[in-house]
């Protein structure tokens, strides 16, 4: 098993969960970074703001009994043999789950004259492993809840080399075996697990192939909403200048999701978010400013078709297809078969895998619809086999005897010496005044006849004569 594919299966395993140690900032003191995000997170909207600003930051000191609890029982696990090869980066990674707490941080922003009630701002720190543990702290996102029911869920992403684009998704988004919690009383937006879910989904394959296949399938039209949202060029300029994973280098992958909206219609409003990944400072105007022009774009996209509720012969139990026959079926969530892969990754270890050059190279050879390797043959090499099939024999081609002249009635080859045409009799040298001179079928027939008896007559007198 590959390093990186070790580092996902400890982490899986140890369940680290940030939710456990964030706190209010008044309970905690904040860190320089928290300070400084937070400041500029929310300097950009001074003068929209109504009523207090609430932060919440990452706190060791909150659980930190926890905390040594979590430690001991990864440094249990670590012990294995299965992590012997890693074991020194896998501290490291203990060591930076400190910094990422102390790099967690989120703001409530209430605000006048928006599309939304609240703004919540939140740094997106994170641990990846490329060789050895990274802590990347530079992405954030701001996101929200706008009062309208958008008619299907959205993504704007990056591909490489094409421009960007909004694209639907069909089907239910990737949480990654997330499970809503319907019993929280708080606005869907501040519940921070399923906030992490969705940032998660963004990085998922399942997702981003939703952005590839509306791309090529569809030709990158043809949802109406979506299609709405790409004719708005000023919407477009400023989400184009979102730092996505591909610009700031974090991912090697050829598509980057940075926003996405999601509608909860019998809520009827629409979490929309958007994330940049930018170093410079200007990431927090930049990142904002996309956003607000995204949700205002959303409360003006097509409204969602009614509903009808369907017969209560027609319901069907969750999870359950019923046929037109009257068999039931077993049916999965995108959520489910998501959980489902990712148990079967975690019990095949060995499961073999293709880098994006493998990838692209299985992609050519399936467009020129020859595998490498494969034998093909020339227009010269095809002749000279055929030639080989016949003996080895050079056999030319047949040609007309240039010496040999027709006869100019009936076209029958006449040799050299001959005074007139052995078929129709006409005389060598004959020059026909018109085509109807030619000799009809019952002519040319005729002729055969006549000259067959004088033949057989010549034949008979000479029998006499002996």
């Amino acid at each position: 098993m590959s390093e990186k594919k070790l580092f996902e299966v400890f982490v899986n395993k140890t369940q680290f969960n940030i939710e456990d140690y964030i706190t209010s900032s008044s309970e905690g003191e904040l860190t320089e970074f928290q300070k400084k995000v937070t400041e500029s997170a929310t300097s950009i909207l001074k003068g929209n703001t109504i009523g207090e600003v609430k932060i919440f930051i990452g706190n060791l000191k909150k659980n930190e009994e926890r905390f040594k609890e979590f430690e001991k029982n990864a440094e249990d696990e670590l012990n294995l043999d299965d992590y012997k090869d890693v074991k020194k980066n896998l501290k490291d990674y203990l060591k930076k789950l400190r910094e990422l707490i102390e790099k967690t941080c989120v703001a409530i922003i209430p605000v006048k004259e928006m599309p939304w009630a609240e703004i919540i701002f939140r740094s997106i720190p994170k641990i990846e492993y490329n060789g050895k543990v990274l802590l990347l702290d530079n992405k954030i996102a701001y996101y929200g809840e706008i009062k309208c029911g958008l008619g299907s869920p959205v993504i704007y992403g990056k591909l490489k080399d094409e421009k960007p684009l909004f694209a639907p998704i069909k089907g239910s988004l990737d949480l990654g075996g997330y499970k809503f919690d319907e019993a929280r009383k708080e606005p869907k937006s501040q519940q921070y697990s399923y906030i992490s879910a969705i940032l998660n989904s963004l990085d998922s394959t399942i997702t981003k192939n939703q952005l590839a296949k509306y791309h090529e399938s569809s030709q990158r039209h043809g949802d109406p909403i979506c299609d709405f949202l790409m004719k708005d060029d000023s919407l477009l300029s400023s989400m184009e200048k979102v730092v996505s994973g591909i610009e700031s280098g974090r991912i090697e992958s050829d598509i980057a999701l940075c926003g996405i909206a999601i509608p909860y219609i019998s809520d009827k409003i629409t979490i929309v978010l958007v994330t940049d990944e930018g170093e410079d400072n200007n990431k927090y105007m930049r990142c904002f400013e996309s956003f607000l022009k995204f949700s205002a774009e959303c409360c003006n996209a097509p409204s969602i078709p009614s509903v009808q509720t369907p017969p209560p012969s027609s319901l069907q139990q969750p999870g359950v297809f019923r046929t037109p026959g009257g068999t039931e079926m077993k049916t999965w969530t995108a959520e489910e078969l998501a959980d489902e892969a990712q148990k079967r990754m975690s019990s095949q270890p060995d499961m073999p895998t293709w880098s994006e050059e493998e990838l692209t190279k299985l992609a050519e050879e399936r467009q020129t619809t020859l595998p490498e390797g494969m034998e093909y043959w020339t227009e010269e090499e095809l002749k000279e086999l055929a030639r080989k099939r016949q003996g080895g024999l050079d056999i030319p081609e047949w040609k007309a005897d240039e010496d040999m002249k027709e006869c100019i009635k009936c076209g029958y080859a006449l040799r050299p010496g001959w005074s007139k045409c052995p078929i129709c009799g006409t005389s060598v040298g004959t020059q026909l005044s018109s085509a109807s001179e030619k000799p009809s079928e019952e002519e040319f027939i005729g002729n055969k006849e006549e000259e067959q008896l004088e033949e057989e007559n010549t034949e008979n007198k000479e029998d006499l004569d002996q």
